[in-house]
């Protein structure tokens, strides 16, 4: 939402909106022009607003939804502004997936711009080049990372379309895998007329899209294991990433990037395949993507106290866990791996609760924290305290279940030279990153 404001007050409109918490986001918005309000009131709604736009996660009955209805305003979804975005100018590029979207659409966004395409960019994340999640460019090109979580996405159309991977998720939403699988095909289907159709070779579902989708639309795979047309050999990504790119079988040099993890190694092997569609040489993309550095609450390194690193991620699904901490775990070989997790919503944390049990093992120590709801009503059916005691503790070292008020305090007690600390989940877990810092500052004496 904030990047759409964004565009949007830099192309001259007026422009006012709320949220729960004022953050760095909507302080940039203010500066930009934009009238910010703290909370969700009636009174925030004007009414001379030609339209009222919301998020996935604001309710019929939100009062500003409330008055924009009773004062005839037009509403719309996010996914509805974004798709004009996309159709205004004649290059569209849109990534979506399951996972790995906002790394991949932040390292397009930023090889193109480093290499003078100067695109419009609407990303779910930080990014350092664009001190921020949006930037209006003056090219012909727009990137925009496409989320599907309310299915609106099958409704956008692009000319170059990526989709990282499928796997369960938004289930609340779709209620069936296939409900949820039938959403993709759709949005690969509207690729226009000459469009491109980027897609990750390993995954299972998305195989079949590359035989069912539009002839309309060409289509190019990535992957690591198995024969795909930009593909990588000679790799390793433990301390960082370096590899030798392969494209359709012929071997172009190293190409070295300071980011980790094999899931990290696929998003460039993504972000390589639309660069080179928009002309871009293999080496003119290595220089740029060289000098990116990831994004904000992606493994992102936010304290290094007293040999102890704490590190944000943003991963809420089993498999991002499950990657995020595999990641650290080759980063940070001769120490331990201490993952602090909050579980994002009670209906995922109930539809993927088998797949949470298993994801932490690659950790040393686990502290487990209560859901955040987002918009959803409490549920005494789906608690954190039954995850606790389902998983095998005997693979840990110690597995805790603690209020996050009690985190910082616990963390000080425990950490030593040589770990690093994962702070992960979608939520405000986020909140004790710093006061871990702030407690390990002061017991190193900092």
């Amino acid at each position: 939402m904030s990047a759409l404001a964004h565009i949007y007050l830099s192309k001259g409109y007026t422009i006012t909106g709320s949220d729960q918490k004022p953050n760095n986001l909507t302080d940039e918005l203010r500066r930009l022009g934009g009238v910010i309000y703290e909370g969700h009131n009636a009174s925030n709604v004007s009414p001379c607003t030609d339209v009222v736009v919301k998020s996935a996660c604001i309710r019929d009955d939100n009062p500003e939804i409330l008055q924009a209805a009773a004062f005839s305003i037009k509403i719309v979804s996010r996914g509805e502004l974004l798709r004009e975005v996309l159709t205004e100018e004649p290059t569209s590029i849109g990534i979506t997936g399951t996972h790995g979207k906002t790394t991949t659409t932040a390292l397009i966004s930023h090889i193109l711009e480093i290499s003078g395409k100067d695109p419009t960019v609407v990303i779910g994340g930080e990014v350092e080049l664009f001190r921020g999640n949006a930037k209006l460019g003056r090219g012909e090109m727009v990137v925009a990372e496409i989320d599907e979580s309310d299915g609106y996405f099958r409704n956008i159309p692009t000319k170059y379309a990526v989709i990282t991977n499928i796997e369960r998720e938004h289930i609340e939403h779709y209620r069936s895998m296939e409900n949820l699988i039938a959403a993709y095909r759709e949005f690969a289907g509207q690729i226009s007329e000459g469009g491109v159709f980027v897609f990750n070779g390993e995954d299972p579902v998305l195989k079949s899209f590359s035989i069912t989708t539009p002839p309309r639309a060409r289509k190019i795979s990535f992957g690591l294991a198995g024969n795909f047309d930009i593909s990588a050999k000679n790799f390793r990504y433990d301390k960082f990433i370096e590899f030798e790119p392969v494209i359709r079988g012929v071997s172009f040099g190293r190409f070295i990037s300071p980011l980790i993890g094999r899931y990290n190694l696929m998003n460039i092997l993504a972000a390589i395949a639309v660069c080179l569609e928009q002309g871009l040489s293999i080496g003119e993309i290595a220089k740029a993507a060289n000098s990116f550095g990831g994004v904000k609450r992606r493994f992102d390194i936010v304290g290094s106290i007293g040999g102890v690193k704490i590190v944000e991620d943003y991963a809420h699904h089993p498999t991002e866990i499950s990657s995020v901490i595999t990641a650290a775990r080759e980063f940070n070989s001769s120490g331990r791996v201490i993952s602090i997790f909050q579980p994002h919503r009670y209906s995922r944390t109930k539809d993927l609760a088998r797949e949470f049990l298993n994801c932490f093992c690659s950790s040393d120590i686990l502290i487990l924290t209560d859901i955040y709801s987002v918009d959803e009503a409490v549920s005494e059916a789906v608690k954190v305290e039954d995850m606790y005691e389902e998983i095998d503790k005997t693979q840990f070292e110690k597995v805790v279940f603690l209020d996050k008020r009690d985190i910082p305090r616990f963390v000080g007690e425990i950490a030593k030279y040589g770990d690093i600390i994962l702070v992960l989940g979608a939520g405000d877990i986020r909140e004790v990153s710093s006061l871990i810092v702030d407690r390990l500052s002061v017991r190193a004496g900092a």
